[in-house]
């Protein structure tokens, strides 16, 4: 098939996407007059909106704007339909069902296309995503955008249940090991030179302390992830613990094997309103309180402060640093707290009292 001036359709195109074409060849594709499919000239559309030329810019932009919504449906369904033209359309296809289904099931379909309709779909879109299991196993990250949209209804989180299993593998959320290597057959000694530690730490003792409230969680997820962690040895857990999802993290920061919870503040995920709730935790070890305390960035964050103050566990090495941090209606609580140390007690009380104090001082000058 042969396009203007004899050239070879696809070398046409092959001379816009490299910027080769002349000012004329790139103006006729920008206004959609070169005899080309639908999809190839969107896809032309897209690129020449980055033209040099103005004129071409806008008339690229002006094409866009024009294509009907039949007109999108039929390029979409296009199989020659390019991935950047399913990812630009992405967004609509997240309002719009009927156009989710082309984009969802398309063959050039990519994970970024894919993440828009898993984090911005509606209801009846996200039931498409799931309904494309392949895709939704082989996509990393694409369950765990599925899981937070507000708009995933319980019936279909529900659903992801029978997929858990594959998930905690497949996922890039939920701990690839190192080497590629899956969690369940991960060894002691690859383990520890992931992590860095001593390979005698990974065969101690390890287990989730109260780990019953994960089991009885109404969150059927949570329950999925608790009993899939069970059946992983504490090199297994410490790989899962420094690469996995939100859950994992949940889950593995109450493990008595210090090396597993401490992987956990290695996760390049944890956000800091999880280390809020951590910094809260009387079931975490001493060791987790204390690193959390030191380091630099989470200890600006005053509600992490306070908590690791209020928190019995936290070392009191750690926590009196804080005391004098706190404002006054926390110190206040804190000196009548019969469940913190007493050396935290004093400390609390004479900082009040001496603020107190100051305040009277400065009060009867003024």
């Amino acid at each position: 098939m042969s396009g203007t001036g004899g050239l070879p359709v696809g070398a046409i195109i092959e001379r816009i996407l490299a910027g080769a074409a002349p000012l004329p060849l790139r103006s006729a594709a920008a206004r959609g007059a070169l005899p080309l499919p639908r999809a190839v000239l969107t896809r032309l559309y897209l690129h020449l909106r980055q033209d040099a030329d103005e004129a071409i810019r806008a008339d690229a932009e002006r094409s866009l704007g024009e294509l009907t919504s039949d007109v999108v449906t039929e390029i979409l369904a296009d199989p020659a339909c390019d991935p950047a033209v399913l990812l630009h359309f992405a967004p609509g296809a997240a309002r719009d069902e009927r156009l989710a289904e082309k984009v969802a099931f398309h063959p050039n379909v990519d994970a970024k296309t894919l993440h828009v309709l898993a984090s911005e779909g509606s209801g009846a879109v996200l039931e498409l995503v799931l309904t494309n299991q392949e895709k939704l196993l082989s996509t990393p990250g694409l369950i765990d955008r599925l899981s937070v949209n507000p708009a995933l209804r319980q019936d279909q989180r529900g659903r992801l249940l029978d997929l858990i299993d594959r998930f905690v593998q497949a996922s890039e959320e939920a701990a690839p090991a190192p080497d590629g290597v899956a969690p369940e057959t991960v060894t002691p000694e690859q383990a520890a030179r992931f992590l860095d530690v001593d390979v005698g730490e990974l065969f101690a003792a390890s287990e989730i302390v109260d780990g019953e409230e994960f089991a009885n969680s109404p969150d059927i997820v949570v329950q999925s992830v608790y009993k899939k962690i069970l059946t992983l040895n504490t090199a297994q857990k410490a790989i899962l613990a420094m690469k996995g999802g939100r859950e994992e993290r949940a889950i593995l920061i109450r493990d008595s094997n210090k090396i597993v919870s401490l992987s956990v503040l290695k996760n390049g995920r944890l956000t800091e309103a999880e280390v809020e709730s951590i910094a809260s935790l009387r079931n975490v070890s001493d060791e987790v309180l204390r690193l959390v305390g030191i380091n630099r960035e989470w200890s600006k964050n005053y509600v992490i402060m306070a908590n690791l103050v209020r928190n019995p566990r936290t070392p009191p090495g750690v926590s009196t640093n804080f005391v004098p941090r706190l404002n006054n209606k926390d110190l206040k609580k804190l000196a009548d707290d019969r469940n913190v140390p007493e050396i935290i007690r004093k400390a609390a009380k004479r900082t009040h009292d001496l603020r107190t104090q100051q305040q009277a001082v400065s009060f009867r000058k003024k």
